[in-house]
């Protein structure tokens, strides 16, 4: 029901900016930086289970525009999922630096809204249960820290709500090897980028 409310509001507010015509010539120009932060689930997409487990992700980066109106991203990510055991969540944590390429692939005359896909290398370290081996009922848990590595592919929209200030919703695909706690995790994100020059 949340997730149904936030797509309705964000399908609302692509379908009035979709309406203005107006030419913004403050958009994507080259050498403009911005700051952004991206938050939301991970899998499971914000569903909390009754056995406590979380699913999310936050994200804060640096982007900077390129000529072809192409834009580098500069960021840091922390991901946590929960598996349950015994009626305890074990997280499993993973720290993240991320370089990626994002490419417009299609947006309307005003650039109001822009449809973007994202290449990155991913690259940073995970911990299970935050390096406790033993389980409260004496179980050991066999996944130890360990650094990861791989890659994203993301799709990204970003909805232009003033010539300095972008609403984002990214769906990106990660694939981290290095671990045996799973490679691959979806994450469905909502964000905000400040263009701060």
């Amino acid at each position: 029901m949340y997730m149904q409310r936030i797509l309705f509001i964000l399908t609302v507010a692509v379908t009035l900016l979709l309406g203005v015509d107006k030419a913004y010539a403050q958009r994507d120009l080259p050498g403009q930086t911005g700051i952004q932060l991206t938050s939301g689930g991970v899998d499971h997409f914000l569903s909390w289970k009754s056995g406590g487990e979380r699913h999310y992700f936050t994200s804060l980066a640096f982007t900077r525009t390129n000529r072809n109106r192409s834009y580098w991203l500069y960021g840091l990510d922390y991901q946590i999922k929960e598996y349950t055991y015994e009626n305890k969540a074990i997280p499993k944590a993973q720290f993240t630096g991320e370089l990626g390429y994002f490419i417009p692939v299609l947006s309307d005359k005003g650039r109001n809204v822009c449809f973007r896909i994202g290449l990155s290398a991913l690259g940073g370290f995970e911990t299970v249960n935050w390096g406790t081996c033993l389980l409260p009922d004496g179980a050991a848990v066999t996944n130890g820290d360990c650094f990861i590595y791989g890659g994203g592919l993301t799709a990204a929209f970003d909805v232009y709500l003033t010539d300095r200030i972008v609403f984002l919703l990214q769906v990106k695909e990660r694939a981290l090897f290095g671990t045996d706690t799973g490679n691959f995790h979806t994450q469905i994100g909502l964000g905000i980028r400040i263009i701060i020059n």
